[in-house]
């Protein structure tokens, strides 16, 4: 047998400790690729970049496949079924690009996804701090006031109502939960079941665990009539167990 089969999972101090070590390392390095980037590269260059990033610093397994969609493909819900990596998108010099990635080490899958601009047109740099005020927002009602997922989901949603934004997500979600797998379980491998979602079906379900907010949300450009979206994620870790009835919040730091 894999003696990596016996791995057991963490405990609650261990796997939040192992998660923001992880976070600590691609929330600055999805930074620095972004400030890499130039027009005329193509989304698979872009994604073959953050793979070297990511394996340079220990980090060379992923719970779903890197994801980088520019332009146009911003616009469409951001999932590997719908849109990987291609060396037919060419980043122009005016544009959007959204980065995706979830390194998995041994039980404890990371998370981070964030859209910039390219370029200096504001339409794109409007709609990036557009949908980082949405998430920013919901974050704060999430950890101040809210008490069920449904709860986030309509402050949420209302939100994206005022800022004139479209929700692109394809299972009408404005965010998901994280958690440990076995050793080797990718996303493909992970049963629905285990899985949360910030929406309609899941909206009575407690607020437990690490909570992702990152809602893709979207606007037509007036220019060219054509749907770009952006995606801008928070997390927030609520410390709940069996043992007790309070239920505290914590914002992960290095949010940027």
């Amino acid at each position: 047998m894999d003696p990596s089969l016996k791995i057991p999972m963490l405990n609650w101090c261990e796997y939040t400790e192992a998660f923001s070590s992880i976070q600590n390392v691609i929330v600055p390095l999805t930074e620095e690729l972004a400030r890499w980037i130039k027009p005329g590269m193509t989304e698979r260059q872009v994604a073959n970049e953050f793979e070297r990033r990511l394996a340079d610093v220990g980090l060379k397994n992923h719970w779903y496949p890197i994801l980088v969609c520019a332009g146009a493909w911003s616009g469409k819900p951001l999932t590997r079924r719908v849109h990987l990596p291609s060396d037919d998108v060419v980043i122009r010099p005016n544009d959007i690009i959204i980065l995706d990635s979830t390194p998995l080490v041994q039980t404890v899958w990371g998370n981070w996804s964030k859209g910039f601009p390219i370029g200096d047109d504001p339409f794109f740099g409007e709609l990036c701090k557009a949908g980082s005020a949405v998430a920013a927002s919901t974050l704060h009602f999430a950890v101040q006031s809210a008490k069920t997922v449904g709860e986030i989901f309509d402050f949420c949603m209302e939100r994206i109502r005022e800022a004139g934004l479209s929700l692109l997500d394809s299972r009408a979600d404005v965010g998901h939960s994280i958690f440990q797998v076995p050793v080797g379980q990718t996303v493909e491998k992970t049963p629905e079941s285990d899985r949360l979602f910030i929406s309609e079906e899941h909206r009575n379900a407690e607020l437990r665990g690490l909570l992702s907010i990152e809602p893709q949300v979207g606007r037509v450009n007036p220019v060219d009539g054509i749907m770009y979206g952006v995606k801008q994620q928070r997390v927030v870790v609520y410390n709940n167990s069996l043992d007790s009835n309070k239920t505290t919040s914590v914002v992960l730091p290095n949010q940027f």
